[in-house]
């Protein structure tokens, strides 16, 4: 499942949950500005954007689930199944294929706008990693300090761009009825409700407080994350000069939509939960995470690297908990 967000608050955050019933070898992974992609089309990138993000390197190449480049640019991979269509290779076009968009994109844009123009001739190619590894159905949510836009490639649109007011992205539904059911939200507040219920109307009591929230979905579904998160986020109040508060904050976001074990079983006795939750200040370069088992917040510090190098640099994910003890 998965959700993404894009969070601008004096500092730039972009990063997401992971939420799977399996638990993936990644790294945080860190591609150098000239270590050589080779993509399936035949041609060869071999100077490009720093990129950091979590990954599987498989055959030296980092499979990313989501990265952020040295020049402020993020982008997040989240599930798309039963919606997303890659397609034959197209003559005429730039074929990349779906694992390769990632870096493709983070690679080369420095800006919004040049992560947009991107996507123009583009076709993403139905070519799988592997025979063993079939190309995931995702869609993308590409985001900076200017705003956010979402990717989907289906069988209807081919590809489509949408501007993503909300800063986030879930699964499905398309993003275009993820957008049109927000409206059934549209009374939602953090303020203290004003009674509308009838003119002149008495005898209400407003028992608790934070009941301008009451009607936010608490599901793990994705339409539910997609409204709690984007009213989470969007309703965020942090020091905005403050930088280590606001990963706090970002974090704070991402827990309000993750998966607990035991709420989505897959199949008998197996659930799907939030395998890691992370973030990457654009700004420092600084990449955050948490995983489901290790709720301290690790980092990778992509400037503390060679970034000019040619060799992939990888830490292992910390998964186990570390609990400081006063007593």
């Amino acid at each position: 499942m998965c959700t993404a967000i894009n969070y601008v608050n004096g500092h730039h955050y972009i990063g997401r949950n992971l939420d799977w019933e399996a638990d993936f070898p990644n790294d945080v992974v860190i591609t150098p500005r000239n270590f050589e992609f080779h993509w399936r089309n035949g041609k060869t990138l071999k100077s490009h954007n720093a990129i950091i993000g979590m990954a599987i390197i498989q055959n030296n190449y980092p499979l990313y689930f989501e990265g952020a480049n040295d020049k402020g640019i993020g982008m997040v991979g989240t599930a798309f199944a039963g919606f997303a269509k890659y397609f034959p290779k197209k003559e005429g076009k730039e074929n990349i294929a779906s694992f390769e968009l990632i870096p493709y994109i983070l690679g080369q844009a420095e800006t919004l706008q040049q992560a947009r123009e991107l996507f123009e001739g583009l076709n993403v190619w139905n070519e799988n990693f592997s025979a063993q590894q079939p190309a995931s159905p995702l869609h993308w949510l590409i985001g900076s300090k200017d705003g956010s836009f979402v990717v989907e490639c289906t069988e209807e649109y081919g590809i489509k761009i949408y501007d993503d007011p909300w800063g986030v992205l879930t699964n499905g539904p398309t993003f275009e009825w993820m957008t049109y059911n927000m409206a059934n939200y549209s009374i939602l507040t953090p303020q203290t409700p004003t009674i509308t219920f009838a003119p002149d109307v008495k005898g209400f009591n407003l028992y608790s407080r934070g009941m301008g929230s009451f009607g936010l979905p608490g599901g793990v579904d994705s339409v539910s994350r997609f409204v709690r998160a984007a009213f989470t986020k969007l309703n965020s109040v942090c020091d905005k000069d403050d930088a280590l508060k606001n990963v706090f904050e970002y974090f704070h976001c991402l827990t309000n939509v993750q998966q607990v074990s035991g709420e989505a079983e897959i199949k008998p006795g197996q659930f799907e939960i939030t395998q890691y939750s992370c973030c990457c200040d654009t700004d420092t370069g600084i990449f955050y995470y948490t995983t489901y088992y290790n709720q301290s917040i690790n980092a990778v510090d992509m400037n503390k690297e060679n970034l000019d190098g040619d060799q992939l640099i990888s830490y292992p994910v910390i998964k186990t908990a570390e609990i400081i003890t006063q007593n």
